[in-house]
């Protein structure tokens, strides 16, 4: 039986493994960065703030390489309790593309929520942040605008408004 996202039972069933929730929620979205300090100013100066550093933390997952990075939250807010995890690797094998393309396999974007969308893009440009276009109009699950723009490596991020 297909249910409506709406529907709460689809969510329950979404979430329910022999009986107890497996997946609760998205903790953070990992950016590799090629300049931390250049990458920690961009994300402040769109209303990051640092939670805590990290240094010199590898993982054998990952292969033999140390990091340098920050996580990073929009607030003390429960409804942000997804973080951005930056991280700058040492050593590199090679920098991203400066500009990477939104039809790319892989995490296309990171979507930030706003309460105004308007005033928020003039705030930001008002600190030098340059966006994509003029915000986009949108009748979709509750959203109602949308605006692109990328941070100093090229990430793809987005100011929704709902």
């Amino acid at each position: 039986m297909l249910r409506s996202w709406a529907d709460p039972r689809s969510r329950v069933a979404a979430n329910d493994v022999g009986g107890y929730a497996v997946l609760l929620n998205l903790v953070h979205v990992n950016i590799n960065v090629s300049d931390l300090d250049r990458a920690i100013a961009f994300y402040e100066r769109i209303g990051f703030h640092v939670m805590h550093r990290l240094e010199g933390e590898g993982s054998d997952t990952m292969g033999p390489a140390t990091s340098r990075g920050a996580v990073m939250s929009l607030s003390d807010d429960p409804r942000a309790s997804c973080k951005i995890e930056l991280l700058k690797w040492t050593p590199s094998e090679n920098e991203p593309p400066r500009e990477r393309s939104p039809y790319q396999v892989g995490v296309s974007r990171v979507a930030i929520r706003t309460k105004n969308l308007l005033e928020t893009v003039e705030e930001l440009r008002s600190r030098g942040v340059e966006f994509l276009s003029e915000p986009h109009e949108i009748d979709v699950v509750g959203a109602k605008r949308y605006v692109l723009f990328r941070d100093p490596d090229g990430t793809l991020l987005e100011l929704i408004e709902f």
